[in-house]
């Protein structure tokens, strides 16, 4: 099916989850209702010029009332089959390079924060503080209890300088790649940003991948400080992002369940 007709026929999804891929053996086409998410996805790869897969994207156009880039790379296999097909030694390795991978997302730094496209001066800190703010709010308004997070701020300022943030991919569920030779290309990074680099390590849930959860954190963090090193009082860190994230869900009214588990399993006090 060519491409004008791929559109076509995912127009309506494509307006309702902002962009899709339409993956070929040695190309991908990103395809958006909003440009601003292929731009977002064009400068991130060229920023990440570094990492073992390299892809090549092209100019953003027009078509069909849509906007679209092609990407060129080597030819990719799937990183969740292979992980799937693996036996332990095959998927420690797996994991190792996604943490590196990921480790070298981070390693770009930034004087602030924001969409990568256009950042602002905003300090991690800042950004972290009025969001804890503004979820404390939500939840006083809704009537909620909030005697769990009474101290968070605190520990937020005491924990987080006025330094600036990393590129950081923000998926909101496993980070989608794919494998080359004994490299990763990040397919997806339309919501990247500069921002704190461990939010995107409280995001992954490795049970989401069949994975057992000390498993997967002693390897991913293995391979991630082979290219990124945590950060000072990193484990502290994680645990107030997470009460942060508990606190938002708890606001939200959704993935409740979800951050409480994760508060709970503190994978990060046993590695």
């Amino acid at each position: 099916m060519n491409l004008p007709m791929q559109l076509r026929l995912y127009s309506d999804y494509i307006a309702e989850v902002g962009m899709v891929r339409f993956e070929r053996p040695n190309s991908t086409v990103y395809a958006a209702s909003d440009r601003c998410l292929l731009y977002r996805q064009q400068k991130a790869m060229k920023l990440l010029r570094h990492l073992d897969v390299s892809p090549q994207p092209a100019s953003i156009r027009p078509l069909r009332r849509l906007w679209v880039m092609e990407v060129t790379h080597p030819t990719l296999t799937d990183f969740l089959a292979a992980l799937a097909g693996s036996k332990r030694r095959g998927k420690i390795e797996l994991i190792r390079r996604l943490g590196a991978t990921v480790g070298m997302v981070h390693s770009l730094r930034h004087t602030g924060t924001g969409d990568i496209v256009d950042p602002d001066s905003i300090s991690v800190l800042r950004k972290l503080t009025t969001l804890v703010r503004k979820n404390q709010v939500l939840l006083s308004v809704q009537g909620k209890p909030a005697d769990l997070f009474a101290g968070l701020l605190g520990e937020v300022k005491f924990l987080w300088g006025s330094s600036g943030g990393t590129l950081v991919g923000n998926w909101p569920d496993f980070p989608p790649v794919r494998i080359w030779n004994s490299g990763l290309m990040i397919m997806d990074l339309s919501r990247a940003n500069y921002s704190e680099p461990l939010l995107d390590l409280v995001n992954l849930h490795p049970r989401d991948i069949g994975l057992e959860t000390m498993f997967f954190w002693e390897y991913f963090l293995q391979g991630y400080g082979a290219t990124c090193e945590l950060p000072a009082q990193g484990k502290a860190k994680i645990e107030v992002l997470y009460k942060i994230k508990l606190l938002q869900a708890l606001a939200e009214g959704k993935g409740v369940q979800r951050a409480q588990e994760d508060c709970r399993i503190q994978w990060w006090k046993k590695v």
